[in-house]
């Protein structure tokens, strides 16, 4: 994808046809209908307006909410797709405080319950609950860069920032959690989903964590044939692990393998250790190109 850097992406059925979204690093969303087989770009960030003023910014999240997808962007720009390549801005009393308060606060994630029930947070302590058609700024701490924004199946938001610490509620009433040592156990979290009730998290190459939430602490997850974590997803009973050179579904009793391996990945390191940079290149390419897909 043109411009692709860390992107988003979400999906589902709305009426009878299976759609998902995904958002890119320069500001494109892109629109797969599964049913008429079909692949097409919306323009939602890079308008001409936008880049008059220079507004453009990175998408930090999209989400099937309801009938409508919804994106976001920095400044606290959260829109609502309402047509073909029409983008509503629903968040006018959110950026309105971003651009007042905190020109530096930014829209990492955002999920909802439903469309009358939306929640998104960014750096800054910077949380919003949309409830009933009207935002309301939930208190967190100013050092607080919030990650990942969860509302879960067992009807729960929870919030997590890069350094691990967690807020659960609902509404507008939040218990924050916050470990003594978190940078000892995980120095910067990426990533995080709900699953089975339990809240799971990793990032930077580290392994998979599971929170405890009696006690307030991350704790590394038994899970099988689980190494380095890049990214998290909960849906549909399953929970989706991927690392630097490996796809797995974790589905509560057992872990399957979509892509990569222990040997493929052995013997992608082993290889790099005798062989110059050109040459790894050119053997990573030839291994990942003969890799297992699901």
């Amino acid at each position: 994808l043109d411009g692709y850097s860390h992107g988003y992406c979400d999906g589902g059925t709305i009426g009878h046809n299976k759609v998902a979204f995904f958002g890119s690093g320069n500001g494109i969303t892109y629109y797969l209908d599964y049913n008429a087989d079909t692949f097409k770009h919306e323009e939602l960030l890079l308008t001409p307006e936008r880049r008059k003023k220079g507004t453009a910014r990175i998408i930090r999240g999209i989400k099937l909410i309801g009938k409508h997808f919804y994106a976001g962007d920095g400044g606290n720009h959260i829109w609502r797709r309402d047509a073909p390549k029409q983008w509503t801005l629903i968040s006018q009393e959110p950026r309105a405080y971003c651009n007042r308060f905190s020109n530096a606060c930014d829209t990492k994630s955002l999920d909802g319950f439903s469309e009358e029930e939306i929640y998104f947070g960014g750096n800054d302590g910077n949380f919003w609950a949309l409830l009933n058609h009207t935002w309301h700024k939930i208190p967190l701490k100013p050092d607080w860069n919030i990650e990942n924004v969860i509302c879960a199946d067992n009807a729960k938001v929870y919030v997590v920032d890069t350094r691990g610490r967690v807020a659960i509620g609902r509404g507008t009433k939040f218990r924050l959690i916050e470990q003594a040592h978190a940078d000892d156990i995980m120095p910067y979290l990426w990533e995080a989903c709900v699953f089975q009730g339990v809240l799971y998290g990793g990032g930077a190459g580290g392994p998979l964590y599971r929170f405890d939430e009696q006690k307030g602490v991350w704790i590394k997850a038994n899970l099988p044939l689980i190494g380095s974590v890049e990214y998290v997803a909960a849906k549909d009973g399953m929970m989706l692990i991927a690392g630097a050179w490996t796809l797995k579904v974790y589905n509560g009793k057992e872990t399957i393998e979509l892509y990569g391996g222990e040997k493929e990945l052995n013997e992608l390191l082993l290889q790099g250790f005798m062989q110059s940079a050109a040459e790894v290149m050119e053997h990573t390419d030839k291994l990942l190109d003969g890799m297992k897909k699901p």
